[in-house]
């Protein structure tokens, strides 16, 4: 009887030592499953802290306008902050580099990632940088004469100026005019002038891919993001002599007057009187000049040859016109169209300051 007493005095110790045991098991395997979890979720909160800072640096170098940002090229300093899906995105450009005489603008442009995204509690929110040199490239366009009909040229009187010389003496002389075999360029001689006068294109087709425009891009794919679209826009005013936009015209035209920088005319354009456009003219269309009108700078015309449309032949008529290539108000209407390009190889990761 005495040792069945001891044998049940030793039964409630082993079970305390066994829930014991079980308690502190059953501890450690909720602490671990915690451990992990949180690794888990900070794992996931990383990754979308990293989405969004890289998100905020290509959506910056590729829609900086889009932000407020329009000088060409930009300012010593930029900053902005990118709203975006589960957090944001910090966004600083600094200038590093600046050769004014060469043209040639380096930026350091840092993209700070913050995930909104609730977390787990006692766990700080999500933040990554990545960071990114980059170089402000110039808009260019290759100009092949002074005034570059795809749908040839038809040159009344023998008054007037149709020059490939450049007009601010900056750049080798081009053609004065350029056309396809058929139609060609017909009508007086005598004002034309460049290296060579007259430019055969080839067929339109050759003559519309040696333009190097996409004009589909262009027009029906906001591959140049206009200043001003007309309808339902108006015509700007041309007081600022630093004001060069990107003016799209919708349909059929008559330049309403003066101006200057690029003009994307979607139809046909006539010239009146004696208005005068310095830059850059694209017109899908035929240009149809009458008057004394001038232009300055680099002239393209029918381009929706391009498209696959069939046009007749362009016209200029009577009058002391004047059409020449000017490469300095190329320059500044294609400056609008610059872009921050990236070196390669240039990307860091978790840059925490410059």
């Amino acid at each position: 009887m005495t040792r069945i007493r001891n044998q049940r005095g030793v039964a409630l110790p082993m079970v305390l030592l066994v829930t014991v045991v079980l308690t502190i098991l059953l501890a450690a395997g909720f602490a671990a499953m915690s451990s992990e979890r949180r690794i888990t979720a900070n794992d996931e909160a990383t990754l979308d802290a990293f989405a969004l800072s890289e998100t905020g640096l290509e959506l910056f170098l590729a829609k900086r306008d889009s932000f407020g940002f329009t000088a060409a090229p930009p300012a010593v300093s930029e900053s902005t902050r990118i709203a975006l899906g589960g957090g944001y995105a910090d966004v600083v450009l600094k200038q590093v580099r600046k050769d004014t005489v060469g043209g040639r603008y380096g930026y350091a442009i840092r993209s700070h990632g913050v995930s909104t995204v609730a977390s787990l509690t006692g766990t700080p929110r999500a933040e990554r940088t990545v960071a990114q040199y980059a170089v402000w490239q110039t808009g260019s366009m290759k100009v092949l004469s002074g005034w570059t009909s795809l749908t040839g040229l038809q040159k009344n009187g023998n008054s007037g100026t149709l020059t490939g010389d450049d007009g601010c003496g900056q750049a080798d002389t081009v053609a004065g005019v350029a056309v396809p075999t058929n139609p060609g360029y017909t009508g007086q001689t005598g004002p034309v002038s460049g290296k060579p006068p007259i430019l055969n294109l080839g067929t339109q087709q050759q003559a519309a891919a040696s333009t190097g425009i996409d004009w589909d891009g262009v027009v029906n794919k906001n591959a140049v993001q206009p200043d001003i679209t007309i309808p339902p826009g108006s015509w700007p005013s041309f007081t600022n002599p630093n004001y060069w936009p990107v003016i799209k015209l919708i349909g059929d035209w008559t330049l309403p007057g003066a101006g200057q920088g690029t003009l994307i005319v979607t139809g046909n354009l006539t010239i009146s009187g004696s208005n005068m456009w310095n830059g850059i003219i694209l017109a899908g269309g035929n240009l149809t000049s009458n008057g004394n009108n001038t232009v300055e700078g680099a002239v393209v015309s029918g381009l929706n040859v391009a498209l696959g449309q069939s046009l007749p032949q362009a016209s200029v008529g009577n009058g002391t016109k004047t059409y020449q290539y000017n490469s300095c108000n190329v320059a500044k209407a294609m400056a609008k169209m610059g872009q921050l390009v990236g070196y390669t190889n240039a990307w860091v990761d978790n840059w925490p300051a410059y």
